[in-house]
């Protein structure tokens, strides 16, 4: 008997391949077609739906946030313009007053010399480490014109406080009292405010006000110097000598040295004649 082959026993179909051979390879023909179609066609949808939805999207982001962004630009600009102004001019201050309180004058120099107390015309010499207030009583002193303050000494005395000029250098208060470096600074950045704009008024501020252990000075006397005692004048001789002169060569009084109430120039004429006479 003749063996057959399993490919010559199977059943053929049309063209001489087994139907369930056919039937798989075209179903999968089928599916390997459908699935190669899919993805073209997603993407087209998607694509399509992506393009509108970004088109949307972007009008939408468009009129959202350019006009915010036009609006925050200027803002920012306005404010970073605004802080560096103010930062140049509180530096331009700051250098300013440094430069007046510390560096445009010399203290030392200026302390010394012949002031007067306000108001009089009593002066004071201060030397280089000496202020004289009489011949036989001066202090000692020291400066620190960093500080703005001074030291006193007087035999085993001690004693301090601060000093201030004006703007115009010729006026000094010294004022009694315990004083540091940062009282001072913070009592004339105050003062100097004033001063200016006093002095663009045309006025002078005083450094100090007047006060109890104040002391205010000037470089020029303020006050009259004081009269001689009337002690100092003669005195005028009794009798006839007595008589005042009333400046047109005649003399008031009678002779007992009493004044007479409008017979002063009828009385002393005549008697003066008489003695001429007399004489001649």
């Amino acid at each position: 008997m003749e063996e057959q082959s399993p490919a010559a026993a199977a059943p053929t179909g049309s063209g001489g391949r087994p139907p369930a051979e056919g039937r798989l390879r075209s179903a999968a023909t089928t599916a390997a077609t459908a699935t190669a179609q899919k993805p073209s066609s997603r993407r087209a949808a998607s694509s399509g739906e992506g393009d509108g939805a970004r088109e949307v999207r972007r009008g939408r982001e468009g009129r959202s946030s350019t006009p915010s962004r036009k609006r925050r630009h200027p803002v920012r600009v306005a404010v970073v313009s605004v802080a560096i102004v103010v930062v140049l001019l509180v530096g331009a201050a700051a250098g300013g007053f440094a430069w007046l309180h510390w560096f445009s004058e010399d203290d030392a120099a200026d302390f010394a010399g012949t002031w007067y107390l306000a108001g009089t015309a009593t002066p004071i010499i201060i030397t280089d480490d000496r202020i004289q207030l009489t011949d036989d009583v001066s202090y000692r002193y020291a400066l620190n014109d960093q500080d703005k303050t001074f030291e006193l000494s007087f035999g085993n005395l001690k004693g301090g406080g601060r000093y201030r000029f004006s703007l115009d250098r010729n006026q000094l208060a010294l004022v009694d009292g315990d004083f540091s470096g940062a009282d001072t600074l913070g009592d004339d950045i105050a003062w100097t405010l004033r001063a200016l704009t006093e002095s663009a008024q045309g006025r002078v501020l005083a450094p100090e006000e007047a006060a109890r252990g104040v002391t205010l000075l000037s470089r020029t006397p303020t006050g009259t110097p004081s009269l001689p005692e009337a002690t100092d004048t003669p005195e005028a001789p009794a009798g006839e000598d007595a008589k005042a002169d009333t400046g047109d060569g005649s003399k008031s009084g009678n002779d007992d040295g009493g004044a007479e109430p409008g017979k002063a120039d009828a009385t002393s004429a005549p008697d003066t004649s008489d003695k001429a006479d007399d004489r001649a």
